[in-house]
């Protein structure tokens, strides 16, 4: 069975780069697939560690910076992240890039896909953290020091956010978008963090055409943020879709005429999270539907925790 799904991924790998390439960057395909049931691939028999169970299915949007202060807790930082986890998150939401030298940092970008006010695929790291600290006075972190984090507390994943790259309004080329994906695959594999990061792709097709095969065969679960389908998202192995409430919530009401409804993604088999609930209203709302879903992403995330334990959720 193992090399039977092995052979398919490579084979869905080598399709979806056909259709979602328009570049000669080539995607990964030398990634073993690794098997919670059945062992790893890695080739040297170790136990990858599993995160310890939370009592819930909240994801802090930028490790909750918004809620914590921005001054002491900026966003996507080692402190933003360490909040998170006193919280006891199921997962910390953060952006990641690709560097120029084959790193991969955790960064809110600005002014388009700017860190420190420079393309970090055009940058190394030490450049882009030449150009300037985080307002705590944190270096830029990398990926490598935020699983490291992660894997020490034991209990909070990694949501890692691959953005589709715009630059003066206009899409970038997405390789170094797919880039940050695969590299973020090998890092994560060599600390043996499979388990405690998940990938969230741009809805753009050929981002999530990359990202999805990468993905996929380092054994990574991996979710789309393409109001799309639920038909679309069943064609792909462990279909999981990352959307925005607002498809389905808006204005201080329920839409009434969603183009897909929230309960057909759940009725079609389609793992759901929401993003990024952060008024009562919202919260009200997505709480409706807690039960069943993956996940629900706030900037507020001691707040709905609050609200999931007060109404027993």
């Amino acid at each position: 069975m193992k090399v039977l799904k092995l052979l398919l991924l490579f084979a869905m790998g080598a399709s979806l780069s056909l259709a979602g390439c328009d570049d000669d960057y080539l995607y990964p395909v030398e990634y073993p697939v690794y098997d919670p049931d059945g062992g790893s691939d890695n080739g040297g028999g170790d136990e990858i560690p599993v995160p310890e169970k939370v009592n819930n299915k909240v994801v802090a949007h930028r490790g909750g910076s918004a809620e914590a202060g921005t001054a002491k807790y900026p966003d996507n930082s080692i402190a933003s992240l360490s909040y998170a986890i006193s919280l006891g998150c199921y997962a910390s939401e953060c952006d990641i890039y690709w560097t120029a030298d084959n790193n991969v940092v955790v960064a809110h970008a600005a002014n388009g896909c700017y860190v420190n006010n420079l393309k970090p695929w055009e940058h190394t790291l030490d450049e882009l953290r030449a150009a300037g600290k985080l307002s705590n006075g944190e270096l830029l972190p990398t990926l490598e020091e935020f699983i490291d984090v992660a894997l020490h507390a034991g209990t909070t994943r990694l949501w890692l956010d691959v953005k589709r790259i715009e630059v003066g309004g206009a899409t970038s080329n997405t390789a170094e978008s797919v880039k940050a994906c695969s590299r973020a695959c090998e890092i994560i594999r060599v600390k043996k963090a499979q388990h405690f990061c998940e990938f969230i792709v741009s809805g753009n097709a050929a981002i999530w055409a990359g990202c999805y095969s990468a993905a996929q065969l380092a054994g990574i679960k991996v979710g789309w943020m393409s109001y799309s389908a639920p038909s679309a998202y069943k064609s792909y192995l462990d279909p999981w879709a990352n959307l925005d409430y607002s498809n389905f919530f808006a204005g201080g009401a329920e839409v009434s005429n969603p183009k897909y409804p929230l309960q057909s993604y759940l009725d079609a088999g389609v793992a759901l999270s929401v993003y990024n609930a952060d008024t009562d209203p919202e919260m009200t709302y997505v709480l409706k539907y807690y039960p069943k879903l993956k996940a629900v992403c706030t900037n507020y995330p001691a707040k709905l925790l609050g609200r999931i334990g007060s109404e027993g959720l």
